[in-house]
């Protein structure tokens, strides 16, 4: 105990919380920023700038986020390895770092060969948003499902139960992404 009510548990979880809090603060941030963005059609180097550093809070979110996680798991192995909700996080978690990779080397690039240029003029920009904005609908569901995961005590359901929830809501998320890709970045067909 540390102070007399601290075990080193709970200074892990409240350091995990913090890494969550960094990771999907920035996310959302960043995901909100770009919808700002694209309003008026146009991405210019300082909204790029302020997208590249909510990237840098996921970063180390999901840094803190893992070696917390590292230490609170050895507080107890047997049972978290065993949880079914705990695995799912991981595997979300997992999508999440995927998906902040194709962020960072593709779409960030993409975004920056595009600074100053009207979006609708660009076939190349067109042509490839469909999957800038699937990556923003998978993020998005990917940070809320670990969050609900991480504060929910125990979910009754076995991995991949709970799983094919997240899958579907991922398609759901993706479907809607795609079909109103064009309005909210204002493209004419």
């Amino acid at each position: 105990m540390i102070l007399g009510f601290l075990d080193l548990k709970t200074i892990y979880l409240i350091v995990h919380i913090f890494g969550v809090i960094l990771g999907a603060g920035g996310a959302f941030t960043s995901d909100a920023m770009f919808f700002s963005t694209v309003k008026d059609g146009v991405v210019d180097k300082h909204e790029l700038r302020f997208m590249r550093l909510g990237g840098r809070l996921v970063w180390l979110g999901i840094l803190v986020m893992i070696i917390s996680g590292i230490f609170l798991v050895s507080t107890d192995p047997v049972k978290y390895l065993s949880s079914s909700k705990f695995l799912v996080k991981i595997t979300v978690v997992g999508v999440i770092i995927i998906n902040g990779i194709i962020f960072h080397f593709l779409h960030l690039p993409f975004l920056k060969k595009h600074l100053n240029l009207k979006f609708s003029k660009s076939k190349t920009f067109i042509k490839n948003t469909s999957f800038l904005m699937a990556s923003g609908a998978l993020s998005m569901v990917s940070w809320i499902t670990a969050v609900i995961l991480g504060m929910l005590k125990h979910v009754p359901y076995t991995y991949f139960e709970i799983l094919s929830v997240y899958i579907t809501l991922v398609l759901v998320a993706v479907t809607g992404s795609f079909v109103t890709r064009k309005k909210i970045l204002n493209l004419k067909d």
